[in-house]
């Protein structure tokens, strides 16, 4: 038996409805690379609406590594039960985005980032938790989520890509923006906002890619909490435009602030939200803070450069 053989199984949850890589065209990839390695691994691709039960019995199983074939809505669920079930993440990005990936500087082509998993190389990523579930990128209520309700609409249509993605931020700026009043407990104290968006985040490469502020909290171990400044339809639009030239201006056009811990209470009970990159309606009220486990994930000894 040979070195790789004796080694744990892989097990691969492939979502074919992530992104605009072709479902079949990844399964082969993946194939080809873990079939020529020797190491036992399975291929699983879930049923519609059955990708949550099919993660948690692959989490359940003897399997070493657990793997994300997907966007970031479909890493961070498998990320959840590599978290609980003590087993190593391994990430094949196959989203829009890959901000997850990216940060971590895993390959996006499928060949390429099934080979990370034959590796050993790993990295202790810090995550969030809200409300007793993980995340990994970010989450928002207000004009985000609108945002992404419109990016639905145009993926049905002309289908999943970068261009209808940033098409949908300038439509939604269009609309008169939503009025927030949210009140946020810090350790420091409480504040209260009348905001268009709230957003908390804790990835590095997302922070970079539209030109935010706040890297400097995830270098004290914290995330950064993000609250726009409450303006008119014509201002938003400025925004949105911003947003896409990496032209937003900190203390201007937002605030930021460093925290570990925050609660962030609405006048509504429930709302909708922006969940790594999925939309998801949330009851509130909403508690973000960095775990105190962090997660154990297969990354390249070089990281990739984008």
């Amino acid at each position: 038996m040979s070195k790789e053989q004796q080694r744990g199984r892989i097990e691969v949850v492939l979502n074919a409805k992530s992104g605009s890589q072709k479902a079949e065209e990844a399964h082969n990839a993946i194939e080809r690379v873990l079939s020529q390695s020797g190491r036992p691994y399975q291929i699983t691709v879930p049923a519609k609406n059955e990708l949550g039960k099919m993660v948690k019995e692959k989490a359940a199983s003897e399997c070493e590594v657990l793997v994300a074939a997907g966007g970031d809505g479909t890493i961070c669920s498998v990320a959840d039960a590599a978290l609980k079930s003590g087993k190593t993440l391994g990430v094949i990005p196959l989203g829009t985005f890959n901000y997850f990936a990216k940060n971590l500087g895993i390959p996006l082509e499928p060949d390429k980032a099934t080979e990370v998993l034959l590796g050993d190389h790993t990295v202790r990523a810090p995550v969030l938790d809200l409300n007793g579930r993980l995340i990994l990128n970010n989450t928002s209520i207000g004009i985000h989520p609108a945002v992404l309700l419109k990016r639905r609409q145009m993926y049905r249509r002309w289908g999943r890509n970068q261009l209808s993605a940033y098409a949908s931020v300038i439509m939604t700026a269009f609309q008169p923006p939503p009025r927030l009043r949210v009140k946020l407990a810090l350790s420091e104290g409480e504040v209260e906002r009348e905001t268009p968006l709230v957003m908390v985040c804790s990835n590095a490469f997302q922070m970079e890619a539209f030109g935010l502020a706040g890297k400097e909290c995830l270098a004290e171990g914290k995330f950064a909490l993000y609250v726009a400044r409450m303006a008119g339809r014509a201002t938003i639009f400025k925004h949105g435009v911003r947003t896409m030239l990496r032209k937003l201006r900190p203390e201007i056009d937002y605030e930021v602030i460093c925290t570990s811990d925050v609660t962030i209470e609405t006048r509504r009970r429930r709302f909708r939200a922006a969940v790594d990159g999925e939309l998801e309606e949330l009851e509130g009220p909403l508690r973000f803070r960095v775990r105190s486990e962090a997660l154990c994930v297969l990354v390249p000894e070089e990281p990739e450069k984008e």
